[in-house]
């Protein structure tokens, strides 16, 4: 398969990081949450050099104080960027694990921009996202410049969409537009990573073994909803090719040469 961009979404627990150490390497794999250690056969890679594992100190916030101003997500997002630019230049695949925390972080580090020049800043509005979202959209279009697999891992959450009234004006509750829950699960974090994304693969467990299948596919329509037992980058690509000569067909002169 070409180069991609891929979002692995799904409940805890169903190898969406062990899917994600498939992919082709060497594997520059950003391991945000830890959650890059509990992937099968991680150690054994790491230990070969197939995947190079990139650590950063992240900043918390306080658990005793309500709000308190923000130190050290400027600096982590700093970080982190400019050593992901250098490995979308260098390596094969490069993993975010995930890109729930790099959105969180990515929105924090902004906020934290804003309170230098005002201190009493707790929070973002809704236009002052345009430059969170620039910066997402940067690291996606890197990935496509440099032509390297970018694999992102997302937790899920509840999707939501906006009530209409029957005159199509939006529900208002106490001067907020009312939301309510779809039923769906959508990745949590950045809101147009399903649109940046060229595959998104959803991986859940189905009497213990682990399937994912496919919501997404720059190889076209015909490949959303196929599913893969036990999932790897090697068997979405057996699928692609299994998939793909059956809807194009080969033009006879060249099927006869």
């Amino acid at each position: 398969m070409h180069p991609s961009i891929t979002t692995i979404t799904g409940e805890p627990g169903t190898i969406k990081s062990s899917l994600a150490i498939t992919w082709p390497g060497p594997i520059a794999f950003y391991n945000l949450e830890g959650g890059g250690r509990r992937a099968w056969g991680y150690d054994a890679l790491v230990a070969s050099g197939d995947v190079t594992e990139r650590l950063f100190p992240l900043p918390t916030k306080s658990i005793t104080e309500r709000w308190v101003p923000l130190t050290g997500y400027l600096e982590a997002w700093r970080s982190i960027t400019q050593q992901l630019e250098q490995d979308l230049a260098k390596f094969p695949t490069v993993v975010l694990d995930t890109g729930t925390i790099m959105w969180a972080l990515d929105r924090d580090a902004y906020l934290q921009e804003l309170q230098t020049g005002n201190p009493g800043r707790k929070q973002l509005i809704q236009i002052e996202y345009g430059e969170p979202n620039r910066r997402m959209n940067g690291i996606y279009n890197l990935a496509r410049g440099f032509q390297s697999n970018l694999v992102v891992v997302h937790h899920e959450t509840d999707e939501y969409m906006q009530v209409m009234d029957p005159f199509g004006k939006p529900v208002m509750n106490d001067g907020t537009p009312l939301s309510i829950t779809t039923g769906r699960k959508v990745p949590e974090g950045f809101k147009h990573t399903v649109a940046l994304s060229d595959w998104v693969l959803h991986t859940k467990l189905r009497d213990n073994i682990p399937w994912a299948s496919v919501e997404k596919s720059g190889y076209g329509l015909q490949m959303r909803g196929k599913e893969i037992e036990w999932p790897t980058y090697d068997k979405l690509d057996a699928l692609v090719n299994e998939t793909i000569p059956a809807i194009v067909p080969v033009p006879e002169e060249v099927s006869s040469a």
